[in-house]
């Protein structure tokens, strides 16, 4: 039995997390977390020039050659968005899971397999199927699909109480597995000899801007943040996820179901997720293909930690971090520059502005 002091850290920490955010706090986390954020991500970009350095390259040099791939090349900046669209999707179901502590990162496998579930409608379906209807029940499919392979795990931390890490992470390569079987099988276009499979018909192909490579899926993603913002901070939902990140404990005891959240918050995360697999796939490949993710789900686990949980900064992170991929291409070719530190680089980051989390803490009075 707790004691009494025990009783009332719980209870605070629970009345702390069910109170509503202060003014501001959902669109910029207030200036001084912003501050926060913004020097520690400066003071790991140092960190990481002077890597650069001592491997014999010039740091300015390589951050000139980054921001012309990116942004003074249009191709560039448009394959940026691109990959920054589904990090920002799977980010945004891993940004509520995370505030619950809920540690999943099963982004990878349910990216997959939203991929391969919207594949499997636009080459099942008939060819003259109308556009909308085509890409509803393709997007639908994929939907469900991330959900269904999300809700294996739930199941098994909501009411088994295994770690969600371990098995998100096995279910990755099992989800990675099903969509290559699938490739190699029965999708393989035959009149190709790489393994992929025959290109969607036009009526499962988001709509694209103009002549550009940018297309619906984009705006898509962009409309579900407040969605997700709205989960997060403005409804009981979010205050129950917050509840039990503070003390799960205190949360059961207040009356909160908490297998019935955190259940809750893997479909909403497994739903993401495989809509980033359909957005990609109709918006991008137009195929299924092997290799068909630049590690989404990994990355993305990245983008919810630096923009710390908060769905409105998961866009800059998003895109940030799909930079630097990009830009990873221009100096690997300019300026020789392994393509492998970029993710030194990324890591280096989060690691900064969790250390500032954790100075903050503990100078909080």
């Amino acid at each position: 039995m707790p004691g009494p002091h025990g009783n009332r850290s719980g209870v605070g920490e629970l009345t702390a997390a069910l109170a509503p955010p202060p003014r501001g706090a959902t669109l910029l986390h207030g200036a001084h977390d912003t501050l926060r954020v913004v020097l520690a991500v400066g003071a790991g970009a140092l960190v990481s020039a002077a890597l650069v350095a001592v491997l014999g390259h010039d740091p300015v040099a390589a951050v000139r050659v980054m921001f012309d791939t990116v942004f003074r090349s249009r191709s560039g900046f448009v394959d940026t968005v691109l990959q920054a669209t589904p990090l920002l999707l799977i980010a945004l179901g891993y940004a509520l899971a995370f505030r619950a502590r809920v540690w999943t990162v099963g982004g990878e496998g349910q990216f997959h397999l939203g991929a391969a579930a919207a594949g499997l409608v636009a080459l099942g379906l008939p060819a003259a199927t109308p556009g909308p209807l085509g890409l509803a029940l393709a997007v639908a499919a994929a939907t469900a699909a991330g959900t269904a392979w999300a809700l294996v795990p739930g199941w098994l931390r909501a009411h088994r109480g295994v770690n969600e890490v371990v098995s998100t992470l096995m279910l990755n390569f099992v989800g990675i597995l099903v969509m290559s079987l699938l490739i190699r099988t029965v999708l393989r276009d035959p009149d190709i000899p790489l393994l992929q499979t025959p290109a969607f018909p036009e009526a499962f192909r988001f709509p694209a801007f103009g002549q550009s490579r940018l297309h619906v899926g984009v705006v898509l993603a962009l409309a579900l943040v407040p969605a997700v913002a709205y989960l997060a901070y403005w409804c009981a939902f979010g205050a129950r996820a917050r509840a039990i990140g503070a003390n799960p404990r205190a949360s059961r005891a207040a009356g909160v179901d908490v297998p019935g959240t955190i259940m809750a918050l893997f479909v909403v995360s497994g739903a993401l997720a495989g809509l980033a697999g359909a957005v990609h796939v109709l918006g991008v490949t137009h195929r299924l293909l092997i290799g068909l993710s630049h590690d989404f789900g990994y990355t993305a686990v990245l983008v919810a930690l630096l923009a710390r949980n908060h769905p409105v900064a998961a866009i800059p992170a998003a895109f940030l971090f799909s930079a630097l991929v990009v830009g990873a291409e221009g100096i690997q070719v300019e300026l020789r520059i392994p393509s492998d530190f970029v993710r030194v680089f990324m890591g280096i980051l989060v690691l900064f502005v969790l250390a500032a989390d954790v100075l903050a803490r503990r100078r909080a009075p």
